[in-house]
């Protein structure tokens, strides 16, 4: 059972998923605002948030 983390930043007002920096790369990079550059790693304003979730079910 393969469980994916979903990251989320509130900066807008209302949370939003983020997306990797590039899609295209073969090892995707970790996920990146990009309205305010937030990411797991640099987060200053702490409005990442995240979700597991197993398949299409939230854990």
């Amino acid at each position: 059972m393969e469980i994916i983390r979903k990251w989320y930043c509130s900066c807008r007002g209302k949370p939003a998923e983020l997306t990797s920096e590039d899609p295209l790369e073969e090892e995707q990079g970790e996920p990146i605002c990009s309205r305010c550059g937030a990411s797991p790693s640099s987060d200053p304003k702490k409005t990442l948030s995240f979700k597991d979730f197993s398949g299409d079910e939230e854990l």
